[in-house]
């Protein structure tokens, strides 16, 4: 079988806890260099548990195809060195600068062996497209939510990595810095041919800037496709129990959801609870 080396293709993937199954044999479309994809779904459906198996941070069984070879094959340094992942919880806070923080990222990335000043420069050329460099030299433990936020996403595409994984790393910002973020992940992959994977509760965020939706429910894919076709008031109504709109924005791409009832236990038909 011929693969694509320019996408991430997960095949028949297992991921459990506690010998309790999260995942089971999940196979999905390969993601694809330079586009975003979007995991959404209800909380506790199994998003961050597939976003961590494939950063090598759960263990998994199945495939998972990046240039011809098995992520799950790898030792972690080498899987680790081709895939970034920003997690929903923050690590700890270090006695770092935002600058030191970033540049530590840096210099543990695959090929960063370059001069120290060309090192510091990339640096601040990310903290900059992120509008933190007037933060570079503060101590993380002195940054709110958001903006630690915003380094620990500077961490993660300072260096330029094949696989971006980002779990809702809009969740502690503001619509400015939303905006920002978003716009910022998508022209790093459109300009250096990431894979990106992220997962997001806000469908708008998720149309707006995703070339593709993912739709998770205990742990199995309901749809999956352009954000057109895999958010639809049917898949709103199946995964969530929500009776909603969904309306389309010819400008942007981008869709509105209108929630306008709460469907009873276990009715996914559309009808208004009672």
């Amino acid at each position: 079988m011929i693969r694509d080396t320019t996408s991430l293709q997960v095949e028949r993937l297992r991921v459990g806890y506690h010998r309790r199954t999260v995942i089971r044999d999940l196979t999905l479309a390969p993601f694809h260099s330079g586009e975003i994809t979007a995991l959404i779904g209800p909380n506790a459906t199994g998003k961050t548990t597939l976003l961590r198996a494939l950063a090598g941070l759960q263990p998994a069984k199945g495939a998972l195809y990046l240039g011809g070879d098995n992520l799950l094959s790898l030792p972690g340094s080498a899987h680790a060195a081709r895939v970034t992942y920003m997690p929903q919880s923050l690590p700890p806070r270090v006695a770092l600068t935002v600058f030191e923080a970033t540049l530590s990222a840096l210099k543990v990335a695959p090929g960063a062996r370059q001069p120290a000043q060309q090192s510091h420069i990339q640096v601040m050329e990310t903290l900059q497209r992120l509008g933190i460099d007037d933060l570079a030299h503060r101590p993380l433990t002195e940054l709110s939510g958001g903006q630690r936020q915003l380094a620990s996403l500077a961490q993660s595409v300072v260096r330029e990595p094949t696989v971006l994984l980002l779990d809702e790393p809009t969740s502690a910002l503001d619509l400015n810095y939303q905006f920002r973020v978003m716009n910022l992940v998508r022209a790093l992959v459109r300009e250096r041919g990431i894979i990106a994977v992220v997962v997001l509760h806000d469908i708008a965020l998720a149309s707006r800037w995703c070339d593709r939706v993912v739709v998770l429910s205990d742990g199995a894919v309901v749809a999956d496709g352009p954000p057109a076709t895999a958010v639809t008031a049917d898949t709103l109504a199946q995964v969530y129990g929500v009776r909603a709109r969904v309306l389309g924005d010819a400008q942007d791409d981008a869709l509105q959801v209108i929630v306008e009832d709460v469907l009873d236990t276990g009715d996914a038909t559309g009808q208004p609870s009672r």
